[in-house]
Order: structure tokens, then sequence, then C-alpha cells
């Protein structure tokens, strides 16, 4: 992939990207420096979420080569939350527009499908904040929470292409978890 081939913006943040990536230990910290950076780019995403449609969940793709890093400007409406899932890759999120909700759990599976949630973190994230997480500690959900303010339209970076893992779905109230097989999404919306 080659970064002349993406507008100005994205090819600041795949060379800041890049060398993050280059060094032993991807630092999860500065990783959601340049993308918090990215996110404040009104002049670049303005026009992006305003070919969204405000009603409906949906994301554009900016980044997706088949292996590495894919990024992904993605909008949930009024009160959608994405069911608790894992990516088995470090993932980064961070707000371009409006409120993010975003928890992240510690489970304790059980092979009968049970599983022990407690929630370790729950904010309600604006422009400027980032949640970074790494397996195996990538357990969480997001999305839009009625009464914390306008929906989110946010940036979403994943170390690679979560559809290659098998990944694991999450029901905390109801205390259970699923494997998601490679290339399963899972649902949508909770």
């Amino acid at each position: 992939m080659s970064t002349g081939d993406f507008p100005s913006p994205l090819c600041h943040f795949l060379a800041q990207l890049e060398e993050l990536r280059s060094a032993d230990i991807v630092d999860m910290d500065q990783v959601g420096r340049v993308l918090v950076e990215l996110a404040a780019d009104e002049k670049y995403l303005g026009p992006l979420i305003a070919a969204m449609p405000s009603e409906s969940a949906g994301g554009k793709w900016l980044v997706k080569p088949e292996r590495g890093p894919r990024l992904v400007l993605f909008h949930r409406p009024e009160g959608v939350m994405a069911y608790t899932h894992s990516h088995d890759c470090w993932v980064a999120v961070a707000p371009v527009r409006g409120v993010e909700t975003h928890q992240r759990w510690d489970a304790v599976r059980h092979e009968d499908g049970r599983a022990e949630m407690r929630l370790a973190d729950d904010r309600a994230m604006q422009r400027g904040d980032v949640a970074t997480l790494v397996p195996p500690g990538d357990i969480h959900n997001h999305g839009h929470v009625l009464g914390t303010g306008p929906s989110p339209y946010s940036l979403i970076l994943l170390g690679d292409d979560m559809y290659l893992f098998e990944r694991k779905e999450y029901d905390p109230q109801q205390g259970t978890w699923r494997n998601l097989a490679p290339g399963d999404p899972g649902r949508s919306h909770r």
C-alpha cells in the first residue's frame, strides 16, 4: 500500500503509524495520539460525515489493505450500541463528532457458554478522547447512549483484518459468550 494513494491527511497519518509500527512493541498511547490528531481534521472528515446517512449505522473505509492496519469512519445513530465483542487484534477508537460511549469489560469464560462479566471502564468520549485496546484486554462495546449528547461519528483503527481471527461475542446481561468463526461479523447492535 503506497501512502501516495490517499488524501494528504491520511498520508500523514499512515506515515506516522508506520513509524510507530516499526518499533519492536507498538506504543498504543502514541497510536491513540496520532488517531486523535486525524479525528480533529474537520476539513478532511467533515465532507465524509456529511455524505453518511445520520439515521442508520454504517461506515466508510478510509484505509483497507489486505493485511495490516485498517481505518474506518463509523457512525451509530441515537441509542444504538454494538454487541460486546473482541477483535483479537489491537484497536483504537477516537470520536470525530458526537459522544461515543465506550465500555471495556473483563470476562471469565466458561466452556458451557457462561461468562462472568465485570465492567472495567465506562466512558462517554468526545473529540480529543481515545480508547486503545490490546488482546486479551480488547473485550468492549461502543456506540451511543440516549441522553449523552449527539450520536457519534468515530474513527476506528484496527491492527489487522479482525475477520481473519476467531473472535468472541458476549452478552453481559445474560452472562453468556459465543465464538465467532473467522469471517463472522457477529450481531451488529444491541
